[in-house]
């Protein structure tokens, strides 16, 4: 009965632990797409504010304001206004509807004076350097800038840049203003779900945030077409279901408490990922309040299906099949060891046409696969006892020689494990070499986030700055080895990780060949690691190979990753 209490124990604390780590994993995903909205608004506002046209224009306006006593200055700035309106227009409509953003809007300094919001050219002269801190130290330290902001009539992600235009009184090139260009969340979050559909995004603004920021009639109107529910306005979702939670009484621990939860929704279970929504200000200034949360949620009832399963049948079973299996393992081991002897008895016996050698070697191999394959699933389940046993030992009251040990024990009972499990994988690919692989239908964009989503928190631990390089035109759907891909990938980018010294890791796909109906991909994963001398380089394919092969090296390991990875090529 202990050891089903334990592996319970040790199930539950697995099945936490993997949906603490993915809840990590998302908040880095979510962080890094909005950042390259950000940097992709910055972009298009750099792009605009490039064009001499448009700079001259800019300076002329900024003069004629000067000239007519600032504000929105008088019959000449309109003029102006109207040119550079005319100028811009065509492209803004093209840009806004190719790449997605929502707003482009001409501002002076200092602060933050509008010129000219292309997006609602009827407004403009007013000061609102209140809500556009992103402008104002555009304008004020003249360089680029980029953030999430909440202006007076909406929110939006947006990318500000200095404007600079040639000045033909003085001769000099001189700094106008700042342009602005911006989208709503909405955008992101379309982007976000279609690259990750298993996963809901909302974002809650909180009502404090949005009334200090909107103008009043603006956030009158909002309230009455989308009312605040407990305090938060939705101001992006990719699924409804948020207001049936936020309505909830157990739902607010999510929005208040940021952190990882497990909620019932009749019989479907939700994993809820959430955390702190940061402003411009708010990155800036750690005192700022926030702006909001992010909540993340999917369906996990299959995983605590699985989990529920598990623990009825560990009940019902477990001791039963404890004593069965170490009887199995047992008499298996001396079965499989008095054929493995008799197999190489006859082997050397066998002197016979090359043919017949090769069949018995092939035959010798399988044999010898099979008895790793068996005894790895079987030093499993006595290795998860010990773990589960000394991580249970390690949380009661130890004294420090006695906590010392048990750490000590239970670093080298996961190392222990990882190796049985490297070798259950090595005997697993020499199986596929001999039976064949299946292909199957999958996304390869979604198949690399995948992989780099799952070292995203290995990554951020060790300090490496890990990317993703993927072409714009990836077709969605290709035919080929996807569980072996994905494998071989993961291998190779823990190890890059691993040799990172902190440096940059980028997991790259490029198509080097397609004609309609096939694709050719190339994989690259590149780091910046202390690099493989050319005598290592002819070795490191070998199984158990370690580079540094000192007993007390610095790096960890079986040596069996690259093999691994080179039998599944």
């Amino acid at each position: 009965m202990l050891y089903v209490w334990v592996y319970a124990q040790m199930d539950q604390r697995r099945l936490n632990e993997g949906f603490a780590q993915r809840a990590k994993q998302i908040e880095y995903a979510f962080k890094a797409e909005q950042n390259s909205i950000e940097i992709h608004m910055l972009q298009l506002a750099t792009f605009v504010a490039n064009d001499l046209k448009t700079q001259q224009l800019f300076l002329l306006g900024k003069q004629a304001v000067e000239l007519e006593g600032g504000g929105a200055g008088g019959e000449l700035a309109g003029q102006v206004r109207n040119s550079l309106f005319e100028h811009v227009r065509q492209s803004q409509k093209v840009l806004a509807e190719q790449f997605g953003f929502r707003q482009l809007q001409f501002l002076f300094g200092p602060g933050a004076i509008s010129f000219l919001r292309v997006h609602r050219p009827e407004k403009f002269g007013d000061q609102m350097g209140q809500v556009r801190s992103t402008v104002v130290v555009a304008n004020a330290k003249q360089k680029n800038t980029m953030g999430f902001e909440t202006g007076r009539s909406s929110a939006g992600l947006r990318g500000v840049t200095p404007v600079y235009a040639f000045d033909g009184a003085t001769k000099k090139k001189v700094h106008v203003g700042s342009l602005e260009a911006g989208t709503s969340f909405s955008t992101m979050l379309a982007l976000f779900h279609e690259s990750r559909p298993w996963l809901n995004t909302s974002i809650l603004l909180s009502q404090k945030h949005i009334q200090t920021n909107l103008s009043p009639s603006i956030f009158d109107k909002r309230s009455k077409e989308n009312p605040i529910i407990k305090g938060f306005h939705i101001e992006g979702t990719t699924s409804s279901k948020i207001k049936d939670f936020l309505a909830r009484n157990d739902f607010s621990r999510i929005t208040t408490d940021p952190g990882q939860y497990l909620l019932r929704d009749g019989k479907i279970h939700f994993s809820f990922t959430s955390f702190p929504l940061r402003d411009f200000l708010g990155e800036t200034n750690p005192a700022h309040p926030d702006a909001g949360v992010v909540i993340v949620w999917r369906d996990v009832s299959a995983v605590v299906a699985v989990y529920h399963s598990h623990v009825r049948m560990l009940i019902f079973y477990g001791i039963m099949l404890f004593v069965l299996i170490e009887l199995l393992m047992f008499f298996g081991l001396k079965v499989m060891t008095r054929g493995l002897q008799t197999e190489l008895e006859q082997t050397r016996k066998q002197e016979v046409a090359s043919e017949n050698a090769r069949l018995v070697v092939e035959e010798s191999s399988r044999l010898k696969t099979q008895f790793l394959s068996n005894m790895s699933h079987e030093l499993r389940t006595p290795m998860n006892a010990i773990i589960g046993l000394g991580q249970l030992l390690s949380a009661s009251q130890l004294n420090s020689l006695q906590q010392g040990y048990i750490d000590k024990v239970n670093l080298s009972s996961k190392k222990l494990l990882n190796l049985i499990d490297e070798v259950l994988l090595v005997a697993k690919v020499d199986e596929q070499e001999r039976e064949g692989l299946s292909h199957e239908h999958y996304n390869p964009k979604q198949l690399v986030n995948g992989v780099v989503e799952k070292f995203a928190a290995q990554a951020k631990d060790q300090d490496v700055n890990l990317k993703v390089d993927l072409p714009a035109n990836l077709p969605e759907q290709v035919n080929g080895y996807s569980d072996e891909l994905e494998q071989i990938l993961s291998q190779l980018l823990g190890n890059a990780i691993k040799f990172g010294h902190g440096g940059d890791v980028t997991l790259s796909l490029t198509s080097t060949e397609a004609d309609g109906e096939m694709a050719v991909f190339e994989y690259a994963v590149t780091d910046q690691g202390m690099g493989i001398s050319a005598e290592q380089q002819e070795l490191i394919f070998q199984s158990f190979y370690q580079g540094d092969g000192a007993k007390n090296r610095k790096y960890g390991g079986a040596g069996l990753g690259l093999t691994i990875a080179q039998k599944l090529c």
